[in-house]
Formats: C-alpha cells, structure tokens, sequence
C-alpha cells in the first residue's frame, strides 16, 4: 500500500510538488501521467527516498519511506533511466543486488533470464537501453518486492517485449499481491493493465478516478437529425463537445448520459448510437470540460 500526504519538494528554490495527496490500495496497479514537467519523476523520487520533500510524508507498507532499510528491502523501483555500473557483467550486477536484498529469489532470476535471453557474461556498456530497460526490470521482480515502483519502464522496448513486460506486471499483482505504481505516457498500456489513474499537471493531482468510472461516466454519442441541431441539445451543459459532419453529430458526454439521451429522443433522431471511448478521448475531452488545457499532454 502506498500513501502520499500533503507532499510539497522544491527543486532550486521552484515548487515543483504541491499538496500531492494519493492513496494506491494494496494489490491494485496505479497509473500516473501528465506532462513533461508536471512533476511525475519528482513525485516517484520523493515516493522512494532519493529526495526528500519539504513537507508531507510518504508511507509504504504503512511505515514512513524516510531512512527506512526495512521497508527499501521490499520496494523496487525502476528509473526512467538505468544507472548501472557500465563495466559490470549482468552476472556481477545480480550478485550485488543478491547481496543487497534479502528475499532475493534465485529461481525467478534465471526464470526472467531465459524469458528475455540476456546474456550473464554480458557487460552493461554493450547492453542496449532496451536491454538496460530488461534488466532492471528483472532484478527488480527478484528481489521479490512489496511495492513496486516504475517510471516509464517500457521505453525503448520493441513492441513484443514491451508486451511480455505488460504481462508480468500484471502477474506480479495477481500472483504475489504486489502494489505497483507506473508512470507512463503512452495511456493505451496504462488503460490495458491499471486500476486507478491519477493526472499530475503544473505540480498537482488534479484527477483521481478507477479506470471503471471513468469510461462509465464519459460517454460519446453519435446522432442525426434530418434537419439542423436542435438549439437545447447544442446548449446542453452536460455536454462537453460536439462534432458535427453533415448531418452527423458526434458528442462527448460528461454526466447524466440517460438525460442527454431522453433529451435528444425528444426531436425523432434518424441515428442515435453510443460509441465506446478510449482513455486518451476521456482524459482529453473531461479534463478540458474542468478548465484544464491538455494540449502539451503526451498520452
């Protein structure tokens, strides 16, 4: 389980973290994304204790994350960039985090080994970033972890490994009841794999909602008419967006999707259908709907 309360961390007299609240249940996979500069890789090394905030606290397996060699035996963490000892062996660089963590798992060790046919003899300077990215990810699954914690772990993944990583996130919570949090841009893999999703922007979490209410709760419509709009549906304010071709009309409902649709019965529509919305579609079009400009926002 993880816990961030009322988290402020400056970064060269900036704020770069402001009242950061999140609460990731234990065995659930959380994701968080926003855009470059938002704050996400600030708020994952303030969550595993390379900097320390201001204000606020971090609490893992129910224990402050601060100086805390218990708790760090149990939490793995995989950086955005992999920051190995380059003329070490793969095999030298097991045996050190072997040492280091105390539920290190042999077995899953060579198990993860032959699924991503590394070579031991390897040093880590000839190693890809893919085959960086492979690696500690591995050793961070051995170590046999509590809670793990993951900052864009899929890029420069081809698509097949990218795939094969996916799946052992996933079997890490179902097997072994781990909390994993996974910064990522690329929305479509968190929609895949994720319970909950939080948004950071300029700082702050400014959403928080499970993948379940998010696609029950914004909806889009597709709709005609054999004349034009009707005026009370194009001021509907429960509408967020409207996109119209012709005759066709495309809208983005935020709330209260059975009204919206009673509403537009009430004018003997030619096509009236709902269409499923990806992540992407639902981040963009609700958050906007709030106030918030997401064009920077790399999904």
């Amino acid at each position: 389980m993880i816990k961030i309360k009322a988290l402020d961390k400056y970064l060269g007299g900036i704020k770069i973290l402001d009242n950061i609240n999140i609460h990731v249940k234990p065995g659930s996979i959380y994701g968080l994304i926003g855009p470059n500069g938002a704050g996400k890789t600030t708020l994952i090394k303030s969550m595993v204790d390379i900097y320390q905030p201001e204000r606020g606290e971090v609490i893992i397996s129910g224990e402050n994350i601060k100086d805390n060699a218990k708790i760090k035996s149990r939490l793995g963490y995989v950086s955005d960039y992999q920051y190995f000892y380059p003329s070490f062996k793969i095999s030298e660089i097991a045996e050190f985090y072997k040492g280091a963590y105390p539920h290190w798992n042999d077995d899953r060790y060579v198990g993860l080994m032959n699924l991503f046919k590394l070579d031991e003899k390897k040093k880590i300077k000839h190693l890809s970033k893919g085959m960086r990215a492979q690696l500690a990810i591995l050793l961070n699954l051995s170590i046999m972890p509590e809670v793990l914690i993951l900052d864009e772990p899929t890029s420069g993944l081809d698509p097949v490994v990218k795939r094969q990583v996916l799946n052992l996130i996933v079997d890490e919570v179902s097997s072994y009841n781990t909390t994993v949090m996974i910064s990522s841009h690329h929305l479509g893999q968190l929609e895949q794999i994720c319970d909950h999703i939080g948004i950071i922007h300029e700082g702050k979490i400014i959403l928080e909602d499970s993948i379940e209410n998010l696609k029950s709760n914004v909806r889009k419509i597709q709709v005609a008419f054999k004349g034009e709009l009707p005026e009370e549906i194009k001021n509907n304010q429960n509408i967020l967006k409207i996109d119209s071709i012709g005759r066709i009309h495309q809208m983005v409902v935020k709330d209260n999707l059975e009204v919206v649709i009673e509403t537009i019965k009430k004018y003997n529509p030619i096509l009236l259908e709902t269409i499923d919305m990806s992540l992407e579609e639902i981040f963009i079009y609700k958050m906007g709907g709030e106030g918030y400009v997401f064009e920077d926002i790399a999904l």
